[in-house]
């Protein structure tokens, strides 16, 4: 089933995180007409195929979301999915996971870095008129795959049909089918503090070896590593995520752009949870120690066949 729900997904939904990545959020304008809004959609995919065929070893894809406080501009006659909520706030001592502003989430991935600039420089132009673009953060993979402070990044993803069970809306109106929740969530890494604690720390942190990424086993690893707070277990099963983070920034501030995809927003909302709020043992996710979010926004990846409607 799955398998044929693929076939419904917008590529870059499904697909591994590319070199390079650019993330844009626009929130819409007040009073906007609804044509303009139609024509801003309708150019994403001619400006994705006029970029995308300069170089079709880049592999350039485009990846919409939209918020639910977005939704009834974009999608007037659509009904919300399900399960589509605006991202609460959480807050816990001193870790915090904002809520912040987002309409629409367009994430481009490719090859080369110039090509996801020209994109996102005409998307700009195409949505100018209807919304504001308030972000624009350019992601890049680090070394083999690692976040900022030195760890492999998405070891866990699912592959295969694990990713399309854990992607894919199947119990929802048949427009919806295929498309996928997404979290949002921008990172920045405290980097002084981070590089402060010895090797065996931070791998106790993450919850995996530094140097070859291999799982701490159960009777090493805490029970506030990242990879054991992160992790969603229900009916003691794991339900699985896709992540498609990739790190951004410079010498003087970088961090991690989360990207989780999941069937079921519950599931995220879980692992957000078991992360920032500390148990009765008072443990929580000690990652939070070091990094702190500065973004949160919750979309849906539109089914490429409500995205197709506005190809006429």
């Amino acid at each position: 089933m799955n398998a044929m729900l693929s076939e419904r997904a917008q590529p870059g939904a499904l697909s591994n995180p590319n070199t390079f990545a650019e993330y844009l959020t626009f929130v819409f304008k007040a009073d906007i007409d609804a044509e303009a809004v139609s024509d801003a959609f309708a150019k994403i995919q001619i400006i994705e195929k006029s970029i995308g065929q300069k170089d079709s070893d880049a592999d350039l894809s485009f990846t919409l979301g939209v918020s639910q406080h977005g939704w009834s501009t974009a999608f007037p006659t659509t009904p919300v999915p399900a399960l589509l909520q605006d991202f609460k706030a959480m807050v816990d001592g001193e870790r915090q996971f904002p809520s912040t502003p987002g309409d629409v989430f367009i994430m481009i991935k490719s090859e080369r870095m110039d090509l996801n600039y020209q994109a996102a420089k005409y998307l700009a132009q195409s949505f100018a008129k209807v919304a504001t673009l308030i972000e624009d953060i350019q992601g890049f993979k680090y070394l083999d795959s690692r976040d900022m402070i030195d760890f492999v990044d998405g070891t866990e993803n699912p592959k295969n049909t694990a990713r399309l069970n854990a992607v894919l809306v199947v119990d929802d109106l048949d427009i919806h089918q295929g498309g996928s929740y997404l979290t949002v969530q921008r990172y920045i890494d405290r980097q002084g503090l981070w590089d402060k604690q010895p090797t065996e720390y931070q791998e106790q942190v993450i919850g995996r070896t530094k140097l070859d990424d291999i799982e701490l086993d159960d009777d090493v690893k805490p029970v506030w590593a990242h990879n054991n707070k992160s992790k969603v277990i229900i009916d003691d099963t794991e339900i699985k995520m896709l992540r498609q983070n990739r790190p951004f920034g410079n010498a003087m501030e970088h961090g991690t752009m989360f990207i989780g995809l999941t069937a079921s927003p519950v599931i995220m909302s879980t692992s957000l949870q078991q992360m920032i709020f500390a148990d009765s043992n008072g443990h929580y996710d000690r990652l939070l120690d070091f990094v702190e979010a500065k973004t949160g926004t919750n979309y849906f990846i539109v089914s490429q066949i409500l995205l197709d409607t506005f190809a006429d």
